[in-house]
């Protein structure tokens, strides 16, 4: 059985929010690394007659309040394991359940207050912040193939891309469907899907 090692995420994601809760539930959840992938993408300029180019979310022109809360969470991985886990709850909690303005300062700084982070050390470096969202982005998609979240790593460098219909219930549950992932993590399948 495959190990998982890595989750990505985007905050703005409802699916993400599932996977979130579930992983909650196992022990695993302390050991498993969470990763930034953004969904935020801004058209970029092409020339006429070619496809639109989604620029890269990092590298973005106009302010993106996910782009940011992800950010916000690479201060918060830095801060430490605690802080980080504190600060993808809230972010979580906050977009999902809460719904303060994110576009405003105000809605980050009550996030941040959670996790116990410094806002103003994330203004003063926004721009390091940015790109290391940019470089875990890259990571995924060159490296690891991911397209979209939320995507799990196991230890064997498979990935697996898992949409949950509905929240899990108790860790019971929650240990069977990470033992049934590990082991079609390991198996030749490119996508499983199970209709009603």
């Amino acid at each position: 059985m495959a190990a998982l090692r890595a989750v990505y995420l985007d905050f703005s994601d409802p699916p993400s929010h599932r996977v979130w809760h579930w992983l909650s539930l196992l022990p695993e959840r302390h050991t498993v690394e969470l990763r930034p992938y953004s969904l935020d993408t801004e058209p970029g300029e092409t020339e006429p007659g070619e496809p639109a180019a989604g620029r890269n979310p990092w590298d973005r022109t106009t302010p993106s309040w996910s782009v940011e809360l992800l950010a916000l969470g690479e201060l918060a991985r830095e801060t430490g394991r605690g802080a980080h886990e504190r600060f993808v709850d809230a972010a979580f909690a906050a977009v999902h359940e809460s719904r303060p303005d994110l576009s405003s300062m105000e809605g980050w700084l009550e996030i941040c207050a959670h996790a116990g982070l410094d806002l103003q050390a994330y203004v003063a470096d926004s721009d390091r912040w940015r790109a290391e969202v940019g470089l875990w982005h890259q990571e995924a998609e060159d490296e690891l193939g991911i397209t979209g979240v939320p995507s799990l790593l196991f230890d064997n460098d498979q990935t697996l891309f898992v949409r949950i219909d509905q929240r899990i219930a108790d860790a019971t549950s929650a240990r069977r469907l990470l033992a049934d992932l590990s082991d079609l993590a390991a198996q030749p399948v490119e996508e499983v899907r199970r209709t009603d």
